[in-house]
């Protein structure tokens, strides 16, 4: 009997993870996603080459600008979703899932072949993942939900609740990972669930609402609700003496807000409960998980993934550049397995303050890579007033504008009522043209800068040297 994941060790999982690498890739290239084709055809990528995790260096990063800019692809975010066809399973599928295709024809014929075909090719859920641009669908087979009730199963298991406990899920109900993620870990599970709307209803009103049949022993509620649950459980006059588990889901929580919490809890009758947090990048597949502490508890250990599911890269945000292990830096993923579409090497635009670390998990033991100890979501993304507009402004997308620039740096000011922008390029008074490229895809973009500064290299040095930050050439002043 194999295994389970996480106690295999690093070398056990890097052998798996290099067979399921190949796969993914050449179904994302032949079987096929637009947006990985096109990429790696411009990129001379062969997908049948990429055998090994090593060999995923050869393959370029991708990002939200990369899929919603019309100019770098004209077939639009619909190019991020599986256009998959029977051939491309027969052709470029796994053995497993040839296999099974092949048991289905022998037992029950044509139509139920047909059926095992559509599971691994035919996208049937979708979420969304706002953000400038546009929404960026992250799509789903039949065989992918599989996948993500799998992992759903995992983060039940590092948060501590099983198939006896009773779920209230309170994240609203919507398009999203958060809501999905959290619907899929009870279906994996096997435990009782109800799954809100909170359709105009406040938190409250959720609870009471929730606890009307029965009280239930896990909650899970958006990270920014999560303060104030216990206070709207006593507002609605809902007693907490059941609940095990809160799950924060969407994001890490501060040490201050787990401080309040067990003060919260206390006060609420309920200084038993514990409390872990799930995460997954907005376009990702799954989500991650803590391990549960108790209430009160500031310490925390990083979110556990899938060896299996995904690898998970640390990237520098201003040029990509790979990160050594447990150094901050932003979240890259590779989803292994799924067909419905996405990317591989995604940049989440997610920074992992502690980066990833293979070491186990000194609470529990897992013997998983574990991003964190904390996530900041969107962290180089800044709402600004630009010309008169509010806009969104990443520094990534202009730093991905300037990849081909010998030197630079993004200046960000605050001025009355609005900002400015100033971008500083070593470049060539005879030699515009990288400058007029440089303004005409930021202000197709929608965030024009206020002006671009062609400097030496020693005048660039010299300002990111006054820059405190781990990124000297995002500078916000």
């Amino acid at each position: 009997m194999a295994k389970p994941w996480d106690q295999r060790s690093a070398a056990e999982q890097r052998r798996v993870q290099n067979g399921l690498v190949n796969a993914t890739l050449v179904q994302m290239a032949l079987a096929h996603v637009p947006f990985v084709r096109a990429k790696l055809q411009k990129a001379g990528v062969d997908a049948r080459l990429i055998r090994r995790v090593e060999d995923l260096k050869k393959v370029p990063l991708s990002m939200r600008r990369d899929v919603v800019d019309p100019v770098r692809n004209p077939e639009g975010p619909g190019a991020f979703v599986l256009k998959g066809t029977a051939e491309g399973v027969k052709r470029f599928s796994d053995r497993s899932v040839l296999w099974r295709v092949a048991l289905s024809r022998l037992f029950g014929g044509e139509e139920v072949q047909a059926l095992a075909i559509e599971a691994a090719s035919r996208s049937v859920h979708l979420h969304l993942s706002p953000g400038p641009g546009g929404p960026i669908p992250v799509s789903y087979t039949r065989d992918d939900l599989d996948l993500l009730a799998r992992a759903g199963s995992r983060l039940a298991a590092v948060a501590g609740v099983d198939r006896e406990d009773r779920l209230l899920n309170l994240v609203p109900f919507g398009s999203t990972l958060d809501f999905w993620g959290v619907f899929y870990m009870a279906h994996g599970v096997g435990m009782t669930a109800l799954h809100t709307r909170r359709e105009g209803a406040d938190l409250a009103q959720a609870l009471a609402t929730g606890f009307a049949s029965e009280p239930a022993t896990a909650v899970a509620v958006p990270a920014d609700e999560a303060v104030s649950f216990p206070g709207a459980a006593a507002a609605a006059g809902v007693p907490l003496d059941s609940l095990g588990l809160m799950l924060a889901v969407g994001r890490s929580l501060t040490r201050s807000e787990r401080e309040r919490l067990g003060e919260e809890f206390a006060k609420a009758g309920a200084p038993n409960v514990r409390i872990a947090a799930a995460y997954g990048p907005a376009e990702g597949r799954v989500l991650w998980g803590e391990c549960a502490v108790p209430a009160g508890t500031v310490e925390t250990f990083g979110f556990h993934t899938y060896p299996d599911l995904d690898i998970v890269e640390i990237a520098q945000p201003d040029t990509g550049d790979v990160l050594p292990d447990e150094t901050p830096g932003e979240i890259v993923v590779t989803p292994l397995g799924f067909r419905g579409g996405g990317a591989p090497r995604w940049r989440t635009g997610d920074l992992a303050l502690g980066g990833v670390t293979q070491r186990p998990c000194p609470n529990c033991g897992r013997q998983v890579p574990r991003v964190g100890p904390s996530v900041r979501r969107n962290a180089w993304m800044r709402r600004i007033v630009l010309g008169g507009r509010r806009v969104r402004f990443d520094f990534r997308d202009a730093a991905s504008a300037l990849a081909g620039a010998k030197d630079w740096q993004i200046e960000l000011k605050a001025a009355d009522k609005e900002h400015e922008l100033f971008v500083y390029v070593v470049g060539s008074e005879s030699d515009v043209g990288p400058v007029i490229s440089l303004y005409e895809a930021m202000e197709r973009w929608g965030v024009p800068p206020t002006q671009i500064v062609l400097a030496s290299e020693q005048e660039i040095a010299e300002k990111k040297k006054a820059i405190e930050s781990s990124w000297p050439r995002f500078a916000e002043i």
